[in-house]
């Protein structure tokens, strides 16, 4: 189970990069078909790397609620909405930059340097690094002691009813 679950975190790891290009493409598509200037070929590289780069950290950030919930039986609807909040928690985290630097899901933003030109915003990506950092370690600990057997899952057979022939 340990190694399955790896394995299953690996390639949602490489989605996660796979769809960071598909976002890229279909942001310069977009923003081209719709005429929006500054289509040039360094700003088109800098927000592909922004964009694939902030996929791969959010996963990372995301990455110990997947491996918890795949623990539970049925667990995927509880991570689905352990995310979403933990997600919305980083609108609170944005208010401080001391805590944008240390939530993981901000600290994504940091390490792409969003909003870098702003005078306003100081990310600190030692700080950024180390939060995604021990996301990762944390996730690897529940993968880690993750029981090595799953015990089969046992269904009850339905009562076979007999139906009487005749009237």
């Amino acid at each position: 189970f340990p190694a399955l679950l790896a394995g299953k975190l690996a390639v949602c790891g490489l989605l996660s990069l796979f769809l960071g290009i598909v976002s890229t493409v279909f942001t310069v598509t977009a923003s081209s078909l719709l005429g929006f200037p500054g289509g040039d070929f360094p700003a088109v590289m800098q927000a592909g790397l922004q964009i694939t780069f902030n996929c791969l950290f959010l996963y990372i950030a995301v990455l110990p609620i997947i491996a918890i919930a795949a623990r539970i039986p049925n667990g995927h609807l509880i991570g689905a909405v352990v995310a979403f909040v933990y997600g919305y928690g980083g609108m609170f985290a944005a208010g401080s930059m001391t805590l944008a630097n240390l939530y993981p899901v901000t600290a994504s933003m940091g390490l792409i340097g969003y909003r870098s030109y702003d005078a306003a915003v100081h990310w600190n990506p030692l700080l950024c690094m180390l939060s995604l950092l021990a996301a990762l370690l944390i996730a690897a600990a529940f993968v880690a002691t993750a029981k090595k057997g799953a015990a089969p899952k046992t269904a009850k057979k339905p009562k076979r009813v007999i139906t009487k022939k005749g009237w």
